[in-house]
């Protein structure tokens, strides 16, 4: 629908349409099912995209069907003819009177001097599928909680700005008084240019748990790499920080924690936590809860502020039976979405 009618469909509008075949909607017939897609997906009938829409709509299910195998389509039964064959099976089987012929039995052979010799059979392999590229599902930007535009937005308006360098911006107040005391206009009065000093140090899990996330905080990394903050440092870890924090998701380089703190700027350096928490798995793990509030008491001395990214949803971290319930009451959680970052980043700029 996204390639062939030019519908700009988002992964929210997928959800809409699973939550109407759940409740029911669409699933009798596929002329209901084509309605609900109309409905949910077109905003009138008078669109220029609806012929379209139909058109690849019942195109899409002709080709399915014909991909079916035989044995896989099913046609519809006449209970009639059953009910006939049923009565006439059960009427010969009474008339027939030919006694069966008993099924000579095989004779076990003699087990102290039987061995059975294990055979492997050759069959045939399967046919490989040829891969189908008009079928194949591919990820745009619209798929993601945030777009790179919004993720830039967020990252420009955390700012701290700092009068520091050459004398390069004029001070208008400041001339405009030393006029008035010299009576006449001689120089202007100077005074440095505003400077973004913020400074991010961002911390991203990748832990296996964290995999189907791998895109977006990809993402965030890349945006952040270009924004016009003081500086960013970007470090992993798995699960929880320990000891040491990783320069690379995939490589063994890394930093002692020791090392890296003192660095770090106490009114400057905000941290962001990129980090399920526990909440894909589910369960209470005591020696992450632990082992996380070490590390955040740890770090807490030398930063300003520090935030958490959760990518599942609040309802899986609130949670009282899950880690990252504990988690959250030790740092500010927010969800990895739009709104999420946009109230993250608001906390980190207070």
């Amino acid at each position: 629908m996204r390639d062939s009618v030019g519908l700009p469909l988002t992964i929210d509008q997928y959800h809409m349409l699973l939550q109407a075949l759940k409740g029911g909607f669409g699933i009798s017939s596929r002329d209901e099912l084509k309605q609900v897609c109309r409905l949910l997906w077109l905003k009138s009938k008078s669109s220029p995209q609806v012929e379209r829409f139909e058109k690849y709509f019942d195109q899409y299910f002709e080709e399915f069907s014909q991909n079916l195998k035989p044995e896989e389509k099913q046609e519809p039964r006449d209970t009639k003819k059953e009910q006939e064959q049923q009565s006439t099976s059960t009427s010969t089987k009474k008339s027939s009177k030919t006694p069966e012929k008993p099924t000579p039995k095989s004779k076990k052979p003699d087990s102290s001097n039987y061995s059975q010799v294990p055979t492997a059979i050759r069959g045939r392999l399967l046919p490989e599928k040829p891969f189908d590229e008009k079928r194949r599902y591919r990820l745009i930007p619209q798929d993601f909680p945030a777009t790179r535009r919004q993720i830039q937005q967020n990252w420009r308006s955390l700012r701290r700005p700092i009068r520091e360098g050459a004398l390069t911006e004029i001070d208008i107040e400041a001339t405009v008084k030393q006029i008035m005391e010299d009576g006449v206009f001689l120089k202007p009065v100077l005074i440095p240019n505003r400077v973004n000093r913020v400074e991010m140090l961002l911390l991203i899990d990748v832990s296996n748990s964290m995999i189907p996330f791998r895109l977006f905080y990809e993402r965030v990394v890349a945006t952040l790499q270009g924004s016009r903050l003081g500086k960013a440092d970007i470090y992993y870890f798995r699960n929880c920080p320990r000891d040491y924090l990783y320069l690379h998701p995939r490589r063994p380089d890394a930093k002692e924690i020791k090392e890296i703190l003192p660095k770090l700027h106490r009114n400057r350096t905000v941290v962001l936590i990129i980090s399920d928490g526990g909440a894909a798995r589910g369960g209470i793990n005591k020696e992450r809860i632990k082992l996380t509030e070490e590390f955040l008491g740890e770090l807490t001395p030398y930063v300003r502020h520090i935030a958490w990214l959760n990518p599942m949803p609040s309802e899986r971290w609130e949670d009282k039976y899950n880690s990252a319930k504990e988690i959250s009451e030790l740092v500010q959680m927010f969800e990895l979405d739009y709104r999420g970052l946009k109230d993250a980043v608001g906390f980190l700029k207070r």
